[in-house]
């Protein structure tokens, strides 16, 4: 029974070598597509021209003009859709939102755009094949009487936040 034990063991370790299984060494590689850094340039900043410091809302469109007036509180002036153009990697897909910073009763929202569906925020929108992609923008203007403060060329600040899909 002892002989057949040994002569057991040894055809294992014949079938088996104990160098093969302690160790293994396996190259393998990865990958990563390295994109272009995105970056947004405003061309021709948003204007919505003159309002009185009355309650109301007024509408951008996206093609230089004010679409709603519901409460009579543009006075005209120039009125400007915003251009933006976002560079980045060509032929490749990009998210696109907005966030206003309202403040001093002067509140930004409904943002619109000639891109994609029109509404924000915008889901796999093409950079072109040179690596541009071309927004006009439009929003609602709520003035908030008693809150905005008179004064020209007051700031609305809003972020445009740009990743690739």
């Amino acid at each position: 029974m002892r002989k057949h034990l040994i002569l057991t063991l040894a055809a294992l370790l014949v079938a088996f070598p104990v160098s093969q299984v302690m160790a293994l060494d396996s190259p393998q590689d990865g990958v990563v597509d390295v994109f272009i850094a995105l970056t947004v340039a405003e061309t021709v900043e948003m204007d919505f021209g003159a309002v009185i410091d009355a309650d109301g809302t007024v509408t951008l469109d996206t093609s230089d003009t004010i679409a709603a007036d519901p409460a009579g509180i543009h006075q005209g002036g120039t009125v400007a859709s915003g251009l933006y153009t976002i560079s980045g990697q060509p032929s490749t897909a990009v998210d696109v939102d907005i966030a206003p910073s309202n403040a001093n009763g002067l509140n930004l929202s409904n943002f619109t755009t000639d891109v994609g569906g029109g509404v924000f925020p915008l889901v796999a929108v093409m950079i072109d094949g040179v690596g541009d992609l071309a927004m006009t923008l439009g929003a609602d203007l709520e003035v908030q009487s008693g809150v905005a403060a008179p004064g020209a060329n007051q700031n609305l600040d809003f972020t445009i936040t740009v990743t690739y899909n």
